[in-house]
């Protein structure tokens, strides 16, 4: 059974030009693996966020409004205030 030689140099050249893509290029599978991780953790932490958010009010409520609930949950959250203002803390023992 021969085979042609048109055929080896195609099959090779395929092989080639696989392995460049796989391993050698912009685009290879190691830089595939590190993005798809990647955005694994920024999911997770889009979770924990909207799960934190969820314990005081909706992520809906948040979005929706423009400053009324948004700003109160950053004041309560975080002990944020305003320039002209006294913000006490109550710490209950």
């Amino acid at each position: 059974m021969k085979r042609s030689p048109l055929l080896i140099i195609s099959g090779m050249t395929a092989v080639v030009f696989l392995v460049y893509l796989l391993f050698f290029s912009e685009n290879n599978i190691y830089k595939h693996r590190e993005l798809n991780l990647k955005i694994k953790q920024l999911d997770e932490n889009i979770t924990k966020t909207k799960n934190q958010i969820n314990n005081t009010y909706t992520f809906e409520q948040l979005e929706n409004d423009t400053a009324g609930k948004l700003e109160k949950y950053a004041r309560e959250q975080l002990n944020l205030q305003k320039p002209d203002e006294d913000v006490f803390v109550v710490v209950y023992e």
